[in-house]
């Protein structure tokens, strides 16, 4: 089970995720993101990671995907920060690869 909370101010959309991002849950997160890209395409976005218990393949996937298209991933907590290195250095190990 996985909760998905929209904050939103003038320039910037967050999208709190608490749970589980696995399975079908991952399909709902990027359908939100998806949304708030047609929605509001000016707004810078976010993700913020605090509550998230677990990711499965598919969650990391869609994870680097939207790191990888400006969008800010965040959270607090050694988990939270060990998603962030894990995003990171994926995307260290793609660019030496691409050179």
């Amino acid at each position: 089970m996985m909760r998905i909370e929209t904050d939103q101010t003038d320039d910037q959309l967050t999208l709190r995720v608490a749970g589980r991002l696995c399975g079908s849950c991952v399909e709902a997160l990027e359908e939100c993101w998806k949304t708030a890209c047609l929605r509001y395409p000016a707004v810078k976005q976010s993700v913020d990671l605090s509550d998230v218990t677990s990711i499965d393949r598919t969650g990391w996937c869609l994870l680097r995907r939207m790191h990888h298209d400006g969008v800010e991933i965040s959270g607090e907590g050694l988990a939270a920060q060990t998603i962030f290195d894990e995003l990171t250095d994926k995307d260290l190990a793609v660019g030496k690869h691409d050179r």
